[in-house]
């Protein structure tokens, strides 16, 4: 019995020969299904990425606006390093008053003591905004700054609206500053 030519009835299929019907229909759904796929991923990277943003947004319970300023807290006390990572996180600073309303706004918000982003780190007894700059606005209470025992190079709102200078490591309420 003969073999045939290939791509023939009774011949070895060629190598083009046409697909069937049932294999096109499940080549199609395949790609179908990879693209759907790849947008459902996707749709959960974006979903993924608004729920981080949102999920920012809602760990600020408070916030006050004064001037071109939006000062926020998640009512959480922190040591200093933890507050300015957690506000530069949000793509904030810490709390920074450059005059008393502002001053007046961080007070008004903050239920008990907060940092500030003030600190003499760099050169003791020469107090500088974290964002750079020498300050323009203080508010100290009587004999402050007094660096008490040396290592307070970090600065305090204290209830009042007066500021004491404190040590870094010490826990205080944060308190973060955006652009209005």
């Amino acid at each position: 019995q003969a073999l045939g030519t290939p791509g023939q009835a009774g011949g070895a299929p060629s190598p083009a020969a046409p697909l069937e019907d049932s294999q096109l229909c499940f080549l199609t759904q395949h790609s179908f299904a990879e693209a759907k796929l790849a947008s459902l991923e996707g749709q959960i990277r974006n979903l993924r990425s608004e729920l981080d943003h949102v999920k920012k947004l809602q760990t600020f319970s408070l916030g006050k606006k004064s001037g071109k300023k939006l000062y926020v807290t998640n009512g959480e006390k922190m040591p200093f390093s933890s507050v300015k990572a957690l506000c530069t996180a949000l793509g904030a600073t810490v709390a920074t008053p450059k005059n008393a309303e502002e001053n007046k706004a961080i007070q008004d918000m903050a239920p008990d003591t907060a940092f500030l982003g003030i600190t003499d780190e760099v050169t003791e007894g020469q107090f500088m905004y974290v964002t750079g700059g020498r300050l323009g606005y203080s508010n100290w209470k009587k004999n402050e700054p007094n660096n008490h025992g040396s290592g307070e190079d970090c600065v305090l709102l204290l209830p009042d609206g007066l500021w004491n200078d404190i040590s870094c490591s010490s826990s205080f309420l944060a308190i973060c500053e955006f652009p209005a």
